[in-house]
């Protein structure tokens, strides 16, 4: 389970010709070099991946990452998280909100309610990432799994900067809780909400859709069959299995408040929340919304970039395959 926190963002930065940023040569390695042409130079953003008490709460235990998981993770960043907002969004719209300091942390946060922070994002301009060991670059699922704490704390920059439709927010006024941790899919789908951690408050809820959005590449430039239970007129489900030309991203939406279950002898069957259909009937208001946001301020189709971030990934899966198959 992940949990993210934010603070406020500070005023948009001011862009300069040369970089601000300067990289210790006296301790420089190939993969630091890389960081510094790669991501200071263009972006004046400053990585930062060995040991600093001063990026991290002391309070809790976690661990640096290990250079090889960095290097993967900085290497997927660049190529399915930079590279497709450039190219929907211009590079004028990347250069000035990607967070000026990204910090790279091996384990999870842990909490003492049970859960485990993925990521934090401090005043707009700092971004941690934690978990970044368990990092799988040869696997679309994990890689974008992995990726969502990006799309979600950039989606809290741009929401600060202009804020989205008041309207948003009254949609599932009342319903937000603190103890969203106490939620499982099911629940949080039946009442309107994409994931447990988006009823944790409006911003969330936000950040959470388009974080979905663009984390669910696995099918998302042409739907394929897929087989999901039988729906009645009124969005019940009959108890018939029938094949569907689906997106992955259709098929989580067509499954609001439906939950595949497995007897105690294997055999599996079809658990709905009654308040599913009006789950998903208030999640396709709330997506309605965001991408209409995302359009009309920042000039983003959501669903073009999901693609784009579809295409990169399984580029990169396959670059990352051959070297697989060249160093065995």
């Amino acid at each position: 389970m992940s949990i993210f926190a934010l603070s406020s963002c500070d005023k948009e930065d001011s862009l300069r010709e040369e970089s601000i940023i300067y990289v210790d040569q006296v301790h420089e390695s190939e993969f630091d070099k890389w960081l510094y042409e790669t991501f200071t130079v263009p972006y004046n953003m400053e990585i930062k991946w060995k040991w600093d008490d001063s990026e991290i709460d002391n309070n809790f235990h976690v661990t640096p990452p290990r250079k090889e998981k960095a290097e993967q993770f900085m290497k997927a960043l660049y190529k399915i998280w930079i590279e497709p907002y450039q190219e929907v969004g211009g590079d004028e719209f990347i250069k000035t909100f990607v967070p000026k300091l990204i910090y790279l942390v091996g384990t999870p946060q842990y909490n003492d309610n049970g859960t485990a922070t993925m990521g934090l994002a401090e005043g707009g301009r700092k971004v941690t990432i934690f978990d970044v060991d368990s990092f799988n670059n040869s696997d679309i699922a994990e890689m974008s799994k992995s990726f969502h704490v990006m799309h979600h704390e950039f989606a809290h920059i741009l929401h600060q900067k202009v804020h989205y439709p008041m309207d948003f927010k009254k949609i599932s006024k009342g319903l937000y809780t603190g103890a969203w941790y106490n939620h499982d899919l099911l629940s949080a789908t039946s009442l309107g909400f994409i994931t447990p951690y988006s009823m944790s408050n409006d911003n969330e809820d936000f950040v959470e859709i388009v974080g979905t959005i663009l984390s669910t590449v696995g099918n998302c430039n042409a739907p394929v069959v897929k087989y999901v239970p039988e729906k009645d007129t009124y969005g019940i489900v009959t108890g018939n299995i029938i094949p569907m030309l689906l997106t992955d991203f259709q098929l989580k939406l067509y499954m609001f408040g439906i939950q595949i279950m497995q007897n105690e002898d294997g055999s599996m069957i079809l658990r709905q929340n009654q308040s599913g259909p009006t789950g998903l009937s208030i999640m396709l208001n709330k997506i309605s919304i965001v991408t209409d946001y995302y359009k009309s301020e920042w000039g983003i189709d959501l669903f073009e970039l999901q693609g784009k971030i579809e295409i990169a990934t399984n580029q990169l899966i396959l670059e990352n395959s051959k070297e697989e198959e060249g160093e065995n």
